[in-house]
């Protein structure tokens, strides 16, 4: 599935995430979910996988696990997966901070 093709090429992010307690149904209806967010380029949901490329300018991945939750999904609770967000978080709160930089260089 794909969503927004106007996405900033600078700010896109993939991320790799596991998924525990997810039926179909429900990953049916995430993916719908995911494909009209703002800023998402490309997801796939499988049982145990989410796959999302998205603008991290305009979606971040606290974002991203609060929809998973809200359909009743939740992140895996093993150790390479809590790793992988918190790196993932701190990548994209550099990857913001670089964007204001050139944003405010530009308008200068």
């Amino acid at each position: 599935m794909t969503a927004d093709s106007g996405a900033d090429d600078r700010a896109l992010v993939r991320r790799h995430l596991k998924l525990d307690h997810m039926n179909q149904l429900q990953i049916e209806k995430l993916a719908r979910v995911f494909d009209a967010e703002p800023g998402v380029v490309k997801v796939v949901v499988r049982k145990h996988w989410l796959d999302i490329d998205y603008d991290a300018a305009l979606l971040t991945l606290d974002r991203v696990i609060a929809l998973l939750e809200a359909y009743g999904g939740e992140l895996s609770d093993d150790w390479w997966t809590a790793f992988k967000a918190h790196w993932y978080r701190k990548r994209e709160e550099k990857l913001r901070a670089r964007l204001a930089r050139e944003e405010d260089d530009a308008s200068s």
